[in-house]
């Protein structure tokens, strides 16, 4: 006599509501509406394949046509229950709809479900892949579910419940089974590996389930396959063999070498990826799904608690790395399908991933460099445009000073003990000025302000208003500052127009004025003339402990100290009018 081998996934199938896998919340529903007798005349499971919809159906049958019933446990061994599970009850049918899509069909159900049951309590019709009916079938079904008879039990089961009608929706009640989780389906294959004498490995059985997208049967279905592969124990490198996909080892090692920058064992990852005809679209799911695993155990999660080999990964990487990462990585996913060139494109991707912690993000670079203001602090306006006037003729080269005058860490000619960084000179200098050039220098300036607003009123009326609410002030390095209030928008708009700046410092040029032009929102306080004036301010007196920033861009450039030297004194009459070098 042949020995007939049962697939695992028919085997195992539940023989009760105890027994489904997942599903929690729809068993007990339907466990409650046979427990009260609270029966609808139609229901609709719909969901993913091998969940449990049609297997739920039966049970539900089970329970309303069961001798003890209804009842949430059916005893499976009255005639009706052993009868339904055969698929050979007369007041049990069940009809694929794949098959019978004619509209001839249903009407012939609907004149089955007239007459009363031959010997249970209703009449049941199971229905699978219903949204597979036509709308003519629809329509013919929409009345019997309109006015069912009191017999009659409609239990519609389905994978796409957006292509059922909302009329034949409305008049049902609806269950959506979920997908399984991957841990309870690994719990569940365990179960049967332990009942069939299987030896099985928890990491292969969580590659199945994985592999399974969380559905039970064909998860089940994937276990008999490798079963039949390995013809004994059930390792996790026979089920990467038999699935073509890749291991979490190998996706761990990977990681590794994307965490040390090695590009250059990409490529050949990716062959031996094709080499097996794995699906890169797989492939991509797979390691997105590790990194998001490692970007919970980092964060503190209880993800990859039972898996040891995740803590050291993790630790190759900070929080930041990962999420920049698994963002990668997504994107990725989204622009592999419909590639041309999918394997050229997978393969780029891996090498930016590889290459990610050698490239720092400019906010983190800029962030080494501290503000290089002065030490005072700056009033709270916000500078927008700084336009330089007219190039001054360059000062004469200054000529190098003997290096053993100045050497590094000694006194510096003002006094000042360098602090081992760069010197920095103005950029303008200016001349100091006693009090009586200086009341000479701001009733200059006034009057040259005076004749800028006169000039820009006439030959730019759009801009009268602006400056009329603006503050004006000249500094001594001949700059002038219009200050705008904060909520003057349209004056900042209009003064950030190249070519209106361009016309306004024309019309500077013809007031006396050098032409640079300095945009500021907010008030600006007044220029106190001894600090503004004072020697101890000017920027080339600045030594290097003074001035923070040069340390540090010492530090972040890896530059040295080879010389400090100063400028050129402006001191005596030769300077121009307004500090500048003739």
């Amino acid at each position: 006599m042949i020995k007939v081998y049962e697939a695992l996934a028919r085997k195992y199938r539940p023989q009760a509501f105890e027994d489904m896998v997942g599903q929690g919340a729809v068993v007990k529903t339907l466990q409650n509406a046979l427990t009260t007798g609270k029966i609808h005349p139609a229901y609709i499971f719909s969901g993913i394949r091998g969940v449990g919809k049609t297997t739920a159906a039966r049970l539900f049958a089970k329970g309303m046509n069961c001798l003890e019933g209804p009842t949430a446990t059916p005893c499976g061994k009255c005639p009706s229950c052993v009868e339904i599970k055969r698929a050979a009850s007369m007041d049990v049918l069940e009809i694929d709809a794949a098959t019978n899509t004619q509209v001839e069909k249903i009407r012939d159900l609907i004149d089955a479900s007239r007459y009363t049951p031959a010997r249970d309590r209703y009449r049941i019709f199971i229905i699978d892949e219903v949204h597979m009916l036509s709308l003519s079938s629809f329509n013919a079904l929409l009345k019997t579910l309109e006015e069912p008879p009191a017999h009659a039990r409609f239990l519609l089961a389905t994978t796409e419940a957006h292509k059922i009608p909302e009329t034949i929706q409305s008049r049902a009640q609806h269950f959506q089974f979920r997908r399984v989780p991957e841990h309870q389906v690994a719990a569940f294959l365990a179960q049967i590996c332990a009942k069939e004498e299987i030896v099985a490995e928890p990491a292969a059985l969580s590659l199945i389930a994985k592999s399974g997208e969380g559905s039970v049967r064909d998860s089940l279905t994937l276990l008999d396959r490798i079963v039949a592969y390995t013809d004994g124990p059930v390792s996790e490198a026979a089920a990467v063999e038999v699935l073509g996909v890749t291991g979490r080892e190998g996706l761990l090692s990977l990681l590794g070498a994307l965490s040390e920058g090695r590009a250059s064992d990409i490529p050949e990852f990716v062959d031996k990826l094709l080499d097996r005809g794995q699906s890169l679209e797989r492939f991509l799911s797979d390691l997105a799904g590790l990194v998001r695993e490692l970007v919970r155990l980092k964060l503190g999660g209880a993800d990859g608690v039972g898996d040891p080999r995740l803590a050291p990964c993790a630790g190759r990487f900070s929080e930041e790395d990962l999420l920049r990462l698994w963002d990668l990585l997504l994107v990725s996913q989204q622009r592999l399908k419909g590639a041309p060139e999918a394997d050229a494109l997978l393969e780029l991707q891996l090498v930016k991933a590889a290459l990610l912690p050698r490239i720092l993000p400019l906010d983190r670079l800029l962030g080494r460099v501290p503000d290089l203001s002065t030490p005072e602090p700056e009033p709270p306006s916000q500078r927008q445009v700084v336009t330089p006037g007219p190039p001054a003729e360059a000062p004469p080269p200054e000529p190098d000073l003997p290096a053993s005058k100045v050497q590094e860490g000694a006194p510096s000619p003002d006094g000042s003990q360098p602090s081992g960084g760069l010197r920095f000179k103005a950029i303008i200098p200016f001349k100091r000025m006693d009090e009586d050039e200086a009341r000479a220098y701001d009733d200059q300036a006034d009057d040259r302000i005076r004749r800028f607003r006169e000039n820009a009123a006439r030959r730019l009326p759009l801009m009268q208003e602006t400056l009329k609410g603006a503050s004006l002030s000249l500094d001594p390095d001949g700059v002038l500052h219009v200050s705008l209030p904060p909520t003057d928008i349209t004056g900042a708009a209009l003064l950030n127009n190249r070519e209106r700046r361009e016309a306004l410092e024309a019309v500077a040029r013809e007031s006396g004025l050098p032409g640079s032009l300095a945009v500021e929102t907010g008030a600006r306080p007044e220029l106190e003339p001894s600090a503004a004036r004072s020697p101890s301010h000017r920027p080339d007196s600045l030594t290097p402990a003074e001035n923070p920033a040069v340390d540090n861009v010492l530090r972040v450039l890896g530059g040295r100290l080879i010389r400090v030297t100063a400028p050129p004194a402006l001191d005596s009459a030769e300077g121009g009018p307004h500090g500048e070098p003739e």
